[in-house]
């Protein structure tokens, strides 16, 4: 296990110690004394007595989350403080650092009354602006982006609300501050690819180190764009576009933007679920992004997405765009 510095407590929700190298991810939740979590190998079973809810890959029972991984390894996730974990065959306990900060994560900061959300996010100061949308939607590949013309990288994938903190702000926390790219993403954005981000047999994507990080952590959320998706072949002459939302369809980009709102609402409840959404739009505005998925306009999409965005000290963008729905100028 590596040792990492202890940052203010404030950056964090909770803290961690686990009994294998996570290789820097989630290295600011990490303490090597006193942490409010412990992630141990041990024994974990098939399936859970008195389940009341079911899923593909997990079990639900009152405070108790039973999470299954394609590749033999197996979580168990109790009482917001303990999550131990077995695996099978060839698997070594050091690959668990893949998925214990995907679904085991989201389980544990709702055991612990946090909210996660599916989202990669970069900041301007405390100011957070999050990319959420469907697998492939572009989320990591747009936050790569913006790092190059000067934002800093928060979060990738998983972004951590507090709901205590709804009453003034949306307060969020950064988990992994490594970018995981597609090879064409890393070809787009011109950065250099790291480690693989899986299985070294599988097609993968790549962990790489972020051009500029925040001092700290934890930010308020201010801004979560919506990214539109589709399979039909994009038009060449299409233009970007930004849209606020409101009311319902607000609500409905904060429903699902939850890291995975069936089991949310089985940990925390539908109702509560719902109340925190409510709290949340309070404070976040949310937009659609619609933009040509095509390699060769990928950087007027970074420009039109970045004139939205405050400009970061010492650079120069297009004025910034309004609110309102409008199309490429």
């Amino acid at each position: 296990m590596i040792a990492t510095a202890h940052p203010a407590r404030e950056d964090v929700p909770f803290t961690f110690n686990a009994d294998f190298d996570t290789e820097g991810r989630a290295a600011g939740w990490m303490r090597t004394l006193g942490a409010d979590v412990l992630v141990r190998r041990g024994a974990v079973p098939l399936f859970l007595p008195d389940v009341e809810s079911e899923g593909p890959a997990y079990q639900y029972a009152p405070g108790r989350m039973l999470i299954k991984w394609p590749c033999g390894i197996r979580f168990l996730v109790e009482g917001g403080d303990s999550v131990r974990y077995s695996t099978d065959g060839g698997v070594t306990p050091g690959k668990t650092r893949i998925p214990l900060f995907g679904p085991p994560w989201a389980a544990l900061s709702l055991q612990r009354g946090l909210l996660p959300l599916h989202a990669s996010a970069v900041s301007h100061g405390r100011d957070v602006y999050a990319f959420t949308g469907p697998p492939g939607a572009g989320k990591s590949t747009l936050s790569a982006g913006l790092t190059a013309c000067g934002h800093s990288f928060f979060s990738d994938d998983l972004l951590i609300f507090d709901p205590a903190s709804f009453g003034t702000e949306a307060r969020c926390y950064s988990v992994d501050r490594h970018m995981k790219l597609w090879p064409d993403s890393l070809s787009l954005t011109g950065i250099e690819g790291g480690a693989p981000a899986g299985a070294e047999a599988a097609p993968t994507k790549w962990y790489v180190e972020p051009r500029r990080l925040p001092a700290g952590g934890a930010g308020r959320l201010s801004r979560l764009y919506v990214l539109s998706s589709s399979t039909r072949t994009p038009l060449e002459d299409a233009s970007c576009h930004v849209e606020s939302l409101a009311g319902r369809s607000k609500l409905e980009v904060l429903h699902g933007a939850s890291y995975n709102v069936r089991f949310a609402a089985d940990i925390v409840g539908r109702c509560r679920l719902f109340q925190w959404f409510v709290a949340a739009s309070r404070h976040v505005e949310v937009w659609r992004f619609r933009r040509p998925i095509l390699s060769t306009r990928f950087h007027e999409g970074i420009a039109y997405l970045a004139a939205t965005l405050p400009a970061p000290a010492g650079t120069e963008t297009a004025p910034r765009r309004g609110t309102r729905s409008q199309g490429m100028a």
